[in-house]
């Protein structure tokens, strides 16, 4: 019996789950959270072992990801979806041989050398925002930096117009909201529906274009019939857009975020990046594992199995911790500190293993690397506003900061 309850919904734990999660290490690593029946596995080798074994531990799961709608607006909800495509699993929520349709769709385009001439792009759009922050002065450095970077990349990435950019993070905001969140409010929900209509309908129009008119961008790849199995339709890609789009923003908000967050009180890691600009790789590293972003990962059990000695019923869901796994003492020596240094930085789970890893990886890397080697270059020190009022997602599956206030001193020349 694990001597500490778990509530993931908590505001408590959502804000701050680390002493919970050294618990569950501890006592109880594959958990079964109250109420709600889903397991949590917390260790780094379980996690690990769920995440090699896809035919046991299956990722279409559509259970326990979201917190459902009042049941007294499922009429409403269920007329504005009827105006849209019938939800369709993508990547995300999908195993092979579908998972693998998907994936050879899009694998080429984020390898590091398809990647390369996004480079000089998110270079110089970091270079413009860096150069933007009042400097002395105070601002977010969601909206100004964090956010900017990532959405740009995606944007230019699938082909979308910059004028694009609001509407891409409203319509990410909707898709994730009520991801391992506490229950949303009635006209939330409503609207988060009307977004995603809105975004189904503009991202379709944007696919006939691409039809009729193919341009060098990753919608056209998309809309051009696969050789065996055929092309993929409106239904299916708007969902799968709608993934891509999501994964390519909003993990990276919250690892920049981030780590702004942990650097404004670490003055000496500062200057080493100042003075060696190629250590923002292994601080990214060490960012992404404390960061975490996207927390974990859900799977579904095929199969009657014993993990970490709990047995699992068949059709039991899971959630892989990577939060947990990523600061596991059994693999991380004083794992809640900020060691850039330490032996094996990317022996983190922040992008998941196996069939499953994180396509954007790269990107992501590129993204939070460069945007942090401007900073650097550019800025003396940033120092957060308000510490104490640093409020996180309510939700235990996406972790990022809501907005970061901080106080700009630019580098003397």
């Amino acid at each position: 019996m694990c001597p500490v309850q778990v509530d993931p919904y908590s505001d408590e734990f959502q804000q701050s789950p680390f002493a919970a999660y050294a618990e569950l290490r501890a006592t109880a690593p594959v958990y079964q959270v109250p109420d709600h029946g889903f397991y949590m596995v917390t260790t780094h080798a379980l996690v690990r072992e769920v995440l090699h074994d896809p035919v046991t531990y299956a990722n279409s799961v559509t259970s326990a990801r979201r917190t459902e709608p009042p049941p007294e607006i499922a009429g409403q909800i269920a007329a504005i979806r009827a105006q849209g495509f019938a939800y369709q699993s993508a990547l995300g929520l999908s195993d092979p041989p579908r998972h693998t349709r998907y994936r050879k769709l899009v694998q080429r385009a984020f390898i590091p050398r398809a990647l390369a001439w996004m480079d000089p792009i998110i270079s110089g759009a970091s270079r413009e925002l860096v150069a933007a922050l009042p400097a002395p002065g105070t601002v977010d450095i969601v909206r100004a930096l964090a956010w900017p970077v990532p959405v740009y990349a995606i944007s230019r990435i699938l082909g979308l117009p910059d004028s694009w950019h609001d509407d891409i993070g409203r319509w990410s905001d909707a898709a994730t909201a009520s991801l391992g969140a506490q229950p949303l409010a009635p006209e939330r929900w409503l609207q988060n529906e009307r977004d995603m209509i809105e975004y189904q309908h503009r991202i379709s129009a944007e696919l006939d274009e691409r039809r009729a008119a193919p341009r060098d961008d990753m919608l056209s790849v998309l809309v051009q019939p696969d050789p065996d199995e055929g092309a993929l339709t409106n239904a299916e890609l708007v969902w799968f857009i709608r993934e891509l789009m999501v994964a390519g923003n909003e993990t990276t908000t919250k690892l920049i975020t981030d780590m702004v967050l942990r650097l404004s009180d670490q003055p000496e890691q500062w200057r080493r990046l100042h003075a060696d600009p190629a250590r923002a790789t292994v601080m990214v590293e060490e960012g992404l594992r404390l960061a975490s972003p996207a927390q974990g990962m859900f799977r579904r059990v095929t199969q009657p199995v014993t993990l970490g000695g709990v047995p699992l019923p068949e059709g039991a869901v899971v959630f892989l911790s990577f939060i947990s796994a990523n600061r596991d003492e059994a693999v991380f020596e004083s794992p809640d500190e900020f060691n850039p240094d330490r032996p094996h930085v990317r022996h983190h789970l922040s992008f998941g293993q196996g069939i499953h890893a994180c396509l954007g990886n790269v990107l992501a890397r590129m993204e939070a690397t460069t945007a942090l080697g401007e900073l650097a270059q550019r800025v003396d020190r940033l120092e957060v506003v308000d510490p104490a009022a640093v409020r996180y997602l309510p939700s235990f599956f996406l972790r990022g900061i809501t907005e970061l206030p901080v106080r700009v001193y630019p580098r003397q020349s």
